[in-house]
């Protein structure tokens, strides 16, 4: 723990004579040889809402109840840039030994005395009821009880949620005690599921992940859009059936974007960057990006067809997958934002390989295509990709495109062209609004005409644009 984390402990010590104790994760982190821990674990007997209220009065930070009725608080502390939190909580039992007893898995159910543990400086005095120091040094997962699971049945999620963050396996009775209570994963809260669920996603590794939540029988039971995908037939170019092409879709995400500085050098930064830019709390554009790899071809089974040559067609997939993904995200409580990340992306992953015509795409489709996509363009240029190597395991190579030339070429476009005409539009609706025009259907037609020839370059400037925009009228 940082000599920071550690002042700040130590003046909590002064403003109560009552007994803190660190708890869960922060012990678990000392134990693994985490340094920086921003998020630090609190319990008292009783008062620890007074206690964190007085804390956050001395350290200057932000105080307020996470759960008023249980007393549950929060303090966070925000230092040069640095944010650490505090959540402090009551014992849940008559003693320490009752509140650690009926936690989740044997890695968060771990104790120190604060007191004992800032002035000896080591962690000599480790209160650990269940294993869990040998569990840590073992990197299993594994309930204190099986009755846990039963009594908190988003558990069953939070431990894929673990072994993914922390690089763990979920430990083999544990393991079999989630398969047989599995049915009972989608009875949380949809917004307590979808923080946990996209945690895991957030992690590189996601199609191991996903696969884990299959073989353990939640992933069917959260997405059961998803079962009719297993054994169905993509078509010649593929080996796999779509549902493995869709877990290996989001699984190349990580492969794609570390190979993304030989594709496109000079805006690899900038996609990097704008993946780990959140959407809302625990969900990242990243997170979101391999939501829609895996649910990018959900509308196949629906749009299956054979031609007379008995070729195998999905006419509309993307769209009616779109619209499919967008009940999900709903299902799931993701914002507006996260949503239509996630559904614009779905309805137009195919455009990416029609601009891959002979001779490259056009301005004008380079124009369209990113004003359709807006600032889900990065993501969508990476799920093409994945979806791309996904496939080309079997593909031969004179009958697929080169996608990586193309994906360059639309990012040079979209951070080198298309983004500057958006932020300073040689023409605005309040220029068309000036010389008579009315918002209306063709409104919108003008202005995109307009933009599409400015980032092309046949507009040189404002003059030349009021110059088109007369010869319209």
């Amino acid at each position: 723990m940082n000599a920071l984390s550690v002042t700040y402990l130590s003046d909590l010590t002064l403003l109560t004579p009552q007994p803190i104790y660190l708890v869960g994760g922060s012990v678990r982190d000392l134990l693994l040889g985490i340094q920086n821990i921003k998020d630090i674990d609190l319990l008292m007997p009783s008062g620890s809402e007074i206690a964190a209220r007085a804390f956050a009065d001395k350290i200057d930070g932000s105080f307020f109840f996470l759960d008023e009725e249980r007393k549950i608080t929060r303090v966070v502390k925000n230092e040069a840039g640095e944010v650490i939190q505090f959540d402090f909580t009551n014992f849940e039992g008559p003693d320490l030994n009752a509140d650690l007893s009926r936690r989740d898995f044997t890695v968060n159910a771990m104790a120190l005395d604060l007191r004992r543990f800032i002035g000896e400086k080591s962690i000599d005095g480790l209160i650990d009821l269940f294993d869990g120091r040998e569990d840590v040094g073992q990197k299993l997962i594994r309930v204190t009880k099986p009755g846990v699971l039963d009594e908190d049945p988003l558990r069953l999620l939070r431990a894929v949620r673990f072994a993914a963050t922390l690089g763990f396996n979920i430990e083999k009775t544990t393991a079999e005690h989630i398969r047989t209570k599995a049915d009972l994963v989608a009875t949380p809260s949809p917004e307590r599921i979808r923080d946990e669920f996209f945690q895991i996603l957030s992690v590189e590794g996601a199609g191991r992940h996903l696969l884990l939540m299959e073989s353990l029988g939640l992933l069917k039971k959260l997405l059961p859009e998803l079962d009719p995908l297993k054994d169905f037939a993509p078509g010649r170019h593929h080996i796999y059936d779509i549902f493995t092409h869709s877990i290996k879709t989001a699984e190349y995400v990580d492969g794609v974007l570390e190979n993304l500085q030989s594709i496109s050098p000079e805006h690899a930064g900038r996609v990097h960057a704008h993946l780990e830019g959140p959407l809302e709390h625990f969900v990242t554009r990243k997170a979101a990006l391999r939501f829609a790899c895996l649910l990018h071809d959900i509308a196949k089974s629906d749009t299956y067809s054979r031609d007379e040559e008995g070729d195998i067609h999905f006419y509309g997939h993307d769209s009616l997958g779109a619209e499919k993904a967008k009940e999900i995200c709903k299902r799931f409580r993701l914002s507006r934002d996260a949503e239509e990340a996630v559904t614009r992306v779905i309805k137009h992953h195919m455009r990416p390989l029609n601009l891959s015509a002979p001779g490259g795409p056009s301005k004008r489709a380079l124009y369209r295509y990113c004003r359709d996509q807006q600032d889900a363009l990065p993501e969508s240029v990476v799920l093409s990709l994945a979806d791309a190597k996904a496939t080309l395991e079997v593909m031969p190579a004179e009958g697929f495109t080169d996608t990586q030339e193309t994906a360059a070429v639309i990012l040079d476009y979209y951070y080198g062209k298309f983004l500057k005409t958006e932020e300073k539009p040689f023409v605005t609706g309040k220029d068309l609004i000036a010389r008579g025009m009315k918002p209306g259907p063709g409104f919108r037609d003008i202005l995109d005409e307009l933009k599409e020839r400015q980032a092309e370059g046949v507009l040189k400037d404002r003059n030349e644009a009021l110059d088109y925009l007369r010869r319209l009228q």
